[in-house]
């Protein structure tokens, strides 16, 4: 990764659970509320279900209305972004955060694409036809499920959008490319050494919105959303003051960051949640899709996109030496067959690519030998682990840290263990497929050719004799992106494709961004990009609107 910064602190789920736990609310008083009616196409069952990836069934008692021009739900980028414009454009706007600070999962990320931008042009990487190339480049590489309109619209008031964020006392350090991008689309943010990668934009954006007026309501989760007739016209929720209804006289600006922590609407959408690894603040249970389905809203035609940054070991953050060592190496990896599934080198050429192969296998498992090991803990590893840790950079604490993990009882981690049979007898492999593996790679890795993958033959590693060492795998996501059909005014659409009055989704909650993959190797953080874009963008239709 060519970068201008020199670190990248994104952190798996579970280290991210510890630093930024989402606050358990006690229940609100009972009262004679009747439960909301489920819209069509999501039941009422389901709208109601365990799990708190669904709505309230609205056993609940208001104890106080409070009435705002626009409230928003979600203090994540795309929130903070809409109640700043909002509030700038002189509407009163309350910003409603379940979590205990602002931020969300926007505090793990390092920077959002934009094109044709003041640091662009002041550092002279923004060739003239920069729009149209990167533009066209995405759409394709969506296969043009993305909403091609919404899209362009974004590309085209990027660049404005960063100078804007500059207005509003945002620091950027410069441009950067990701996965041998030859665009500096993006722009990362000033980074403080001890601090989270989005610790001073999630400062600087919370700043931004009390100095524009805007209602910051912390240890406060949206349970439900109030219609009049086909109106979305309040917010329900749950804080320290018990259940407040939330009134919104010109608009509702959905921002909840997604369902990365509902396994019920990752199976809804297709995808398997035995087999991913959320990162991230916690609480992305989905509440702004159920919430707009509930209102009448549809789904977008892709809405289920995971942003996946490949492999990782269920407890062990990103960045560690043993993450390093174990998911981020080119070495040898195989599926429940004891087949090889993808060039291993996927893990540094696209990570994304690398978590979708993942991802589609029942089981993913990373086998290195004693002599890997000892290697990368003394000269470190073929590649680092983005700008966290370098190539090359002695792995000093990965015995410790692997001791520290079978000694706690994590079952994903395994060895030593003397042969392929005792590895095979551990993991419960056919000893036979697996050796058979192992051989054929080995014959590769001798011929300098890859004859399944055609992996580089300088990547091409061969497993030796043991001790062996295997970790199981699972795909670990940033985020989930997409969800609402929306329109070019971040309005969520019915299902005949109306706009529902004073309902809009923005962020990881609206849809017609994505195909089923993060455009990384061609728009780096295009997902925070989208934040600001959509939550600027709803801001200023509701103005329009009024």
């Amino acid at each position: 990764m060519k970068t201008d910064m020199n670190r990248r602190a994104f952190l798996t789920g579970t280290a991210a659970t510890g630093a930024l736990a989402a606050l358990g609310l006690a229940g609100c008083a009972a009262g004679e509320t009747a439960a909301p009616v489920a819209a069509e196409g999501t039941s009422a069952e389901g709208a109601s279900a365990e799990g708190g990836s669904y709505l309230s069934p609205g056993s609940y008692a208001v104890s106080e209305e409070r009435d705002y021009d626009v409230v928003v739900v979600g203090a994540g980028g795309a929130g903070m972004s809409a109640a700043i414009r909002a509030a700038e454009l002189g509407m009163s706007v309350v910003l409603l955060e379940s979590h205990p600070q602002t931020g969300g999962t926007t505090i793990f990320t390092e920077g959002l694409f934009a094109l044709n931008s003041p640091i662009q042009k002041e550092n002279g990487k923004n060739p003239a036809d920069l729009g149209y190339d990167i533009f066209t480049m995405a759409m394709d590489f969506h296969h043009w499920y993305a909403n091609g309109g919404l899209f362009r619209k974004y590309c085209d008031q990027s660049g404005e959008n960063i100078q804007w964020l500059m207005d509003q006392g945002i620091e950027f350090s410069g441009t950067g490319t990701m996965c041998a991008n030859e665009y500096n689309t993006w722009h990362q943010y000033v980074y403080s050494e001890g601090k989270l990668s989005g610790q001073n934009y999630v400062d600087q954006l919370t700043a931004a919105v009390s100095a524009n007026g805007a209602e910051i309501m912390l240890n406060t989760k949206a349970i439900d959303i109030v219609m009049d007739g086909d109106t979305a016209v309040a917010i329900v929720a749950e804080g320290e003051d018990g259940c407040v209804q939330f009134n919104a006289a010109k608009g509702i600006i959905l921002a909840t960051g997604g369902y990365s922590d509902s396994p019920e609407l990752m199976a809804e959408f297709g995808k398997n949640p035995d087999r991913v690894d959320p990162m991230g603040a916690g609480g992305r249970e989905g509440f702004g899709i159920n919430a707009a389905r509930q209102a009448g809203g549809t789904l977008a035609p892709s809405p289920g996109c995971m942003v996946f940054y490949g492999g990782c070991i269920p407890g062990i953050s990103y960045g560690t030496h043993l993450y390093c060592a174990s998911a981020f190496q080119p070495y040898f990896w195989i599926n429940q067959d004891c087949e090889r599934f993808v060039n291993e080198y996927y893990a540094e050429r696209n990570f994304s690519f690398s978590g979708n192969a993942q991802s589609m296998q029942d089981r993913v498992i990373s086998i290195v030998t004693q002599a890997q090991m000892d290697n990368m803990h003394e000269n470190g590893g073929t590649f680092g682990c983005g700008e966290y840790i370098h190539a090359g950079e002695p792995l000093t604490d990965l015995w410790d840290e692997f001791n520290a993990q079978k000694d706690g009882g994590n079952e994903a981690v395994h060895g030593p263990l003397d042969t392929l049979d005792d590895l095979a007898a551990e993991l419960n492999l056919d000893p036979d497929a697996l050796k058979a593996s192992v051989e054929k790679y080995n014959g590769y890795c001798a011929a300098g050719v890859d004859e399944d993958f055609n992996k580089d033959a300088q990547y091409l590693f061969a497993l030796e004799e043991g001790p062996y060492y295997a970790f199981e795998l699972k795909a670990g996501i940033f985020t989930t992106v997409g969800g609402m059909k929306v329109n070019n005014q971040a309005q969520v659409l019915t299902e005949e494709g109306t706009p529902i009055p004073h309902l809009y989704a923005v962020g990881c909650d609206a849809g017609g961004l994505y195909g089923d993959s993060y455009d990384v190797s061609i728009c780096e953080g295009s997902c925070q990009g989208f934040a600001v874009f959509t939550g600027k963008l709803a801001a200023e239709t509701i103005v329009e609107q009024a």
